[in-house]
Order: structure tokens, then sequence, then C-alpha cells
């Protein structure tokens, strides 16, 4: 009898037990409660924003950005043309010559690859307007006058030295007129002729051959007969 009571009195305080420690555990997931304290935030330093602004940079035009010389207009509103630059320091003059047989007379300063200019033409139209020296071969940029509110022009150095795919003992000697007309001289003197009409063109016995200008990192034209020019200089 003795025996039974102890039993029994062992086993209600084993079940009282495990109760007890099933509750507590329920009540966090069967994991002990985080006791991590979160760190603290570090406070930002003081900077200063004279320090912390970009400072702005202005182009500046080196002695190599020239614009002196011949260019062709290539393909906008302003009309098919060329212009021949003179350049003394910043200051700029130059003659503008129309396919249809106007001329124009350009003033200007070029300073940060930009020249500003204004220019009056044989029929009495004044206008002004800048161009920006994209790449050393490239100019572009608007143009307004009475008649023209919101005109576009670019132009490209076309006359000059061109190597025949790269090789400077094959020199290309070209030549232009104010409508776009090329004259292509080789080193044996032979000659070939093309024109501009948006892209360059060289005329051959097959049909013109299409030429693409590139202008970044190195002034160049791609034929579609796979030769390929290299600006040499003028």
């Amino acid at each position: 009898m003795i025996l039974n009571t102890r039993l029994s009195l062992q086993l209600v305080i084993v079940f009282a037990i495990s109760t007890a420690s099933a509750f507590a555990q329920g009540a966090s997931g069967g994991k002990l409660p985080s006791t991590t304290t979160p760190k603290a935030k570090p406070t930002p330093e003081a900077t200063d924003s004279a320090t912390k602004t970009a400072s702005s940079r202005t182009r500046q035009s080196t002695a190599s950005d020239r614009i002196d010389g011949k260019w062709l207009t290539t393909g906008n509103d302003f009309g098919t043309s060329e212009v021949v630059f003179t350049q003394t320091g910043s200051n700029v003059t130059g003659t503008i010559t129309w396919a249809e047989g106007r001329t124009g007379h350009l003033t200007g300063t070029f300073a940060a690859k930009r020249l500003r200019f204004t220019f009056t033409t044989s029929t009495g139209e004044t206008a002004s307007g800048w161009l920006e020296l994209s790449w050393p071969h490239f100019l572009g940029g608007p143009w307004k006058s009475a008649r023209v509110k919101d005109g576009s022009w670019t132009m490209s150095r076309i006359e000059g030295q061109w190597c025949l795919n790269g090789d400077r003992n094959r020199i290309r000697r070209v030549m232009h007129d104010a409508s776009g007309r090329l004259t292509i001289v080789a080193e044996d003197g032979t000659e070939e002729s093309g024109y501009l009409n948006g892209y360059l063109f060289l005329n051959s016995p097959n049909g013109p051959i299409k030429g693409d200008t590139f202008y970044d990192r190195r002034y160049r034209v791609e034929w579609a007969n796979g030769t390929l020019w290299t600006w040499c200089g003028r």
C-alpha cells in the first residue's frame, strides 16, 4: 500500500514538471528569447559641403582646336554649301558659298570649342548662331534669321589627305566644290570622282560606292567595297 502511494506521488511530480517545462518553452517558440542589445548607430561625421560639391568644369580650347580651312556642309536645312574659315587666335572670319550661287560673309569668336557667329548673305539676309567642335573634324549647331527660326548647320572637313587602308604611302588627295562634287587624286596621279549626298559616294563603273563617315577616336570613311580611308591631314 505504501509502495503504491509513493509510486503515484512520483508520477504526479514528474507530470507537473513536464507540463511546466513545455509551457515555458511554448512562450518563446522553444527557444530562449533574444537578449542581444541592438548596436547604436554611428553618428555621421560633419562634412564640408564645399569639399563635396563637384566643381564645374569649363571646356577649354587647346592649340590643336583650330577650325581654319575649308569645310563642307554635310546635310541639313542650311543648304548645300562650303565654308572657308580664317582663324586668328579666337577671332574667326569666313566665306560661305552656296551651290546655287549665293555667298555670305561670317564673323565670330571661337572659345571653349564653340564658335559664336553672325553672317550676312549676298541677298541681304542676316543670321546668327553657334557651332560646336564636337570632334576635331565636325562642327554643328543651331542658327536663325528672320526667315529661319530654328535652323541646323553641320559641316565636316572633307578636303585634305586620306590614307587608303591607313597606309601613308597610298594617299588620296580629296578636293570638293560648293555643290559637294569630289575630285580624288591617287598617289600615282590617277583621278576619281565622287559626291556628297547625305553620305559620301565614290563613282565607279558598277555604280556609286557608299561611304560611312566616323568621327570618334579616328576620323575615317568605311566604304561599302571593304576599303577604308583614314584622315592624314590637310
